[in-house]
């Protein structure tokens, strides 16, 4: 199993770039809560994802995390094991599941657990904290490009 310590500096990490995280054995219960919490509607999910049209009438994208990079927060999708990555990029909540045992501490090492026996997938989406840009003037805005809000469930293994 992952060390607390690990999982703790992954959780400040993507809390420190205005995400929320919350580390559970139970993650359908806290995927729900979440839900509720948000009065989602509209939910989409890599899983059975919706037709690139559709996905911009969705509140709230649900998606797996193949690695978690603890000294940033950032978030790893392999585009091999997602089946449609606008999920995580264009309803204004991205909900991110991700499995204690695949948090790493340093990019380095994400992309060697997801190499394992195999090339590095074409299309690799990397995830810190919800969209954000800024002006010339460096004024900041959330939101503009992709999700407003990050929500990311650690599934530590009972």
């Amino acid at each position: 199993m992952i060390s607390g310590p690990m999982i703790d500096r992954f959780k400040e990490s993507v809390e420190s770039v205005a995400g929320h995280c919350i580390v559970t054995t139970d993650v359908a219960d806290v995927l729900k809560q979440i839900l509720a919490d948000l009065k989602a509607e509209r939910i989409a999910s890599s899983e059975d994802p919706p037709n690139a049209h559709d996905i911009f009438q969705f509140d709230v994208g649900i998606s797996n995390a193949q690695a978690g990079i603890a000294e940033t927060g950032t978030l790893v999708l392999d585009s091999a094991y997602e089946r449609h990555r606008l999920v995580s990029l264009v309803p204004p909540v991205h909900i991110a599941i991700i499995n204690a045992s695949s948090i790493v501490e340093t990019l380095g090492e994400a992309l060697t657990l997801l190499r394992k026996d195999k090339e590095i997938s074409p299309a690799i989406t990397f995830i810190t904290g919800p969209s954000r840009t800024a002006d010339i003037e460096l004024t900041l805005a959330i939101g503009v490009h992709g999700p407003q809000e990050l929500y990311v469930i650690v599934d530590r293994e009972k």
